[in-house]
């Protein structure tokens, strides 16, 4: 019989998903077979040096992050599951802070991550290589006058737009504007959540997300279908209990999921993902566009991607196996 695995799961964290994480987090740590695996969870966002406390601790009862007891001994994981989302989680952060311990982690890498993380970098990665994506303007605090940003938006994208953070997850601090005396409170929303945002035609199709499972050659789970309850898949659209319908496959012809898959799996490869990766777009007649990449897809009862999974015939436990050998295999990769 071969040894358990030590899995830490790391959940919680400091962004605007904290909770959407917790709930992931505690979805892992009951489906992983106590056969195979022996679990802790650990929260970064009371993470612990020398006894003390580094950031707040809250009541959500996760034991905290205590560094000294990853760096050598009984109590060093295995392998974490990283089930962070948001900020210092899926941004390339704890990331790196797990590659100087040298302990193996599920999903992308830092630079991956990273680049993920960031809509506008993201963007102009897979224009580099011909991928459509939705038209769009970057602006920062201060760089132009409501007004003429107004005209602006009016003169190249034309109303509705979509105005998003840069580098946030969840739809948190997104908007659609419709009209131009919109625009300006939804770029001060949006700034609340970063320096960097995204002005973007909103475009009218049918979105759909591709779940996908691998390292250097993913593979593409089913396509889904999203259909929004109240027409627009914003927070509760994705986390409250029928907020959203999921429809497999998704209703597109073959010509435009045969696209969408050729799609998600580039930008997967183009990125540098590893283990696991959910690529969300919209189908505007028979042409998909890529909106952005996530890199820690939810594990929640509602998420996507163990949804993809099951119409492939993959069950959540056999899901989070993969994940954890995928994580392994490419540190037994980077090493050699």
């Amino acid at each position: 019989m071969l040894p358990k695995l030590r899995v830490a799961v790391l959940m919680g964290g400091i962004s605007g998903e904290r909770q959407i994480s917790i709930s992931t987090g505690r979805q892992i740590l009951a489906a992983l077979d106590p056969d195979k695996y022996i679990t802790v969870a650990a929260d970064p966002a009371s993470l612990q040096v020398s006894g003390r406390s580094l950031l707040p601790q809250d009541d959500d009862a996760i034991p905290p992050l205590h560094i000294e007891d990853w760096i050598s001994g009984a109590n060093r994981p295995d392998v974490v599951f990283i089930a962070l989302h948001g900020r210092g989680g899926e941004d390339g952060a704890i990331q790196g802070l797990l590659e100087l311990l040298g302990i193996p982690y599920t999903g992308s890498g830092v630079l991956a991550s990273a680049m993920a993380m960031d809509k506008v970098m993201t963007k102009r990665v897979l224009r580099s290589d011909g991928i459509p994506v939705p038209e769009d303007l970057v602006i920062g605090p201060g760089q132009q006058h409501p007004v003429q940003l107004t005209q602006r938006v009016g003169d190249t994208l034309g109303y509705p737009v979509i105005v998003k953070p840069s580098r946030e997850g969840s739809t948190i601090g997104c908007s659609i504007v419709r009209a131009p005396d919109e625009l300006a409170p939804a770029v001060d929303e949006a700034l609340r959540y970063d320096s960097d945002v995204i002005i973007e035609t909103y475009l009218r199709g049918v979105e759909i997300t591709a779940g996908l499972i691998g390292n250097r050659n993913p593979e593409v789970l089913p396509l889904i279908e999203i259909v929004p309850k109240g027409g627009f898949y914003d927070f509760e659209a994705k986390y409250a209990p029928g907020g959203s319908q999921h429809i497999i496959p998704a209703r597109i012809s073959g010509q435009a999921a045969e696209l969408a898959r050729d799609y998600a799996r580039r930008t997967h490869c183009l990125l540098g993902c590893h283990g696991m990766s959910r690529v969300d777009m919209i189908v505007v007649g028979d042409q998909p566009y890529v909106l952005e990449t996530n890199t820690i897809p939810g594990m929640t009862p509602t998420s996507l991607l163990p949804d993809a999974a099951r119409a492939a015939g993959i069950t959540f436990p056999e899901l989070l196996d993969r994940i954890i050998q995928l994580a392994i295999e490419n540190c037994v990769s980077d090493a050699g």
